[in-house]
C-alpha cells in the first residue's frame, strides 16, 4: 500500500503532505483542483515500481529510467516534457517522496525523485536503490472517467500500432489489464462476492469472446450484445467484473479511479461504493477521485457502520490561486465541508428565494 506521501511544487499543487494513509482516499475539489494529476502521479510511480520490480529479475534495469517512461507515457506533456509537470511560476523544483509497506509491515520502500521545469525526458535526481518487490506482490490499475471497452482496439491500434497520442497509458495498461484471458483458480471470497452483485446488478455480465474484431461482448440471459449497443453504466461496472474475473485486480491491488460515477444511475453509484468497500477488505487499496455527492455520503455510511478508516481529502482553491489541502475521516460518518454540498445549498437557497418572490 502507499502508506505516504510528500508532494512539492506539482501542476497546481505547492505542497501536499499525508501520512499512514488508508485503503479507501476520496479526493474532491471543484475542476482545476488537481485531482486527476495526483492520481496519476500515485500511479505512475506504483507502476514504474511494478515494472522494475519484473525486469530486475530478468536483466539490468535501472528505476529511474522507468519512472522518466513511465511518467512521460502517463502525462504525456506536450511542451517541456517533464517540466511541465513542476508548478508555474515556482523558482524549486517537483519534489516527490512516497512510501510503499506492506507484507505486514517487513517491507518499507521509500521512493523519492525531484526535477525542474527545463527537465524533458529523464528525471534528473532519483533514490538510488529501489528494492524490487516480490511476484504478485503489487500492482496499479487506473480507470479512467472514459470507459474503454467500446474503444479498446482503437486504444490499442493507435498506441502500439501507430505511435500515437491520443491515449496516455491510463488507457493502454487498462486494456492490456482487461486483454489478459480469464483462466481457471479461485478468486477471493469478498471479490467472488463483489462480482455477483455487480453483475445481478445489471442482470447480465460482461464477458471475453476471444476475437480481435470483438473482444467483449455483454451477456444477458441468452442474448448478446455488442459494446456499442451495451449502456455506458453496464461497461463501466464491466470493467470491474472483468479485472476480478482475469485476477488483475485482487489482494495487493492499488485501484485509482478518476470519477467512477461517470454515467451510473444514484442506485449504481451506492452500489458500486459497496463494491469498493468490500475490496479494500480483500486487500486492494483504493484512490478515488469524484464530484458527486452519492459518493461520498455513501462512503460516510459505509465508514460509519463498518468502522472504517475512509480518508477525504478535500482540495479547494484560495484567491484563485493557490490549492489548499485538508483531510477529514469519514469513520464518524460526518461529511466535512465542501463544493459538493455548498452547491446543494446554493440550489436549496435558490428555490427558496424564487418561491418567495
Amino acid at each position: 500500500m502507499i502508506d505516504s506521501i510528500t508532494i512539492k511544487n506539482f501542476m497546481v499543487h505547492s505542497e501536499l503532505t499525508l501520512r499512514d494513509i488508508p485503503s479507501i482516499n476520496l479526493i474532491i475539489g471543484k475542476n482545476d483542483t488537481g485531482k486527476t494529476g495526483i492520481l496519476k502521479l500515485l500511479y505512475g510511480t506504483v507502476k514504474a515500481l511494478e515494472i522494475y520490480s519484473i525486469k530486475a529479475k530478468q536483466s539490468d534495469v535501472i528505476f529511474k529510467k522507468e519512472l522518466s517512461d513511465k511518467l512521460l507515457d502517463t502525462f504525456m506533456p506536450r511542451k517541456n516534457g517533464l517540466g511541465d509537470l513542476v508548478l508555474k511560476g515556482s523558482k524549486e523544483k517537483l519534489d516527490v517522496n512516497i512510501t510503499i509497506a506492506g507484507n505486514n509491515g517487513k517491507y518499507r520502500q521509500p521512493i523519492y525523485f525531484s526535477f525542474g521545469e527545463r527537465t524533458e525526458k529523464s528525471i534528473s535526481t532519483c533514490i538510488d536503490h529501489v528494492v524490487p518487490l516480490p511476484n504478485n506482490t503489487i500492482n496499479a490499475l487506473f480507470i479512467p472517467a472514459k470507459e474503454v471497452l467500446t474503444a479498446f482496439n482503437d486504444i490499442r491500434n493507435i498506441r502500439e500500432l501507430q505511435f500515437g497520442v491520443g491515449f496516455d497509458d491510463t488507457y493502454l495498461d487498462l486494456i492490456k489489464a482487461l486483454n489478459i484471458p480469464t483462466t481457471k483458480g479461485r478468486v477471493a471470497n469478498e471479490l467472488s462476492q463483489v462480482n455477483q452483485t455487480l453483475e445481478d446488478l445489471f442482470e447480465g455480465k460482461i464477458e471475453q469472446t476471444g476475437l480481435n474484431e470483438q473482444p467483449f461482448i455483454f451477456k444477458k440471459g441468452n442474448q448478446q450484445f455488442a459494446m456499442q449497443q451495451t449502456a455506458e453504466g453496464i461497461k463501466k461496472i464491466g470493467i470491474l467484473t472483468t479485472l476480478i474475473t482475469n485476477r488483475q485486480l485482487g489482494k495487493g491491488t492499488i485501484l485509482f479511479m478518476d470519477e467512477p460515477e461517470t454515467a451510473l444511475h444514484p442506485d449504481a453509484i451506492r452500489q458500486m461504493v459497496e463494491m469498493l468497500v468490500a475490496m479494500s477488505k480483500a486487500g486492494v487499496q483504493i484512490f478515488l477521485a469524484s464530484h458527486s455527492y452519492f459518493v461520498i455520503k455513501q462512503l460516510a455510511n459505509c465508514a460509519k457502520r463498518d468502522e472504517l478508516n475512509v480518508r477525504c481529502w478535500n482540495m479547494r482553491r484560495e484567491d484563485g490561486k493557490t490549492i489548499i489541502n485538508s483531510y477529514h475521516d469519514l469513520i464518524d460518518g460526518v461529511l466535512p465541508s465542501n463544493s459538493i454540498i455548498d452547491e446543494a445549498l446554493k440550489m436549496y437557497d435558490e428555490e427558496i428565494s424564487i418561491d418567495l418572490k
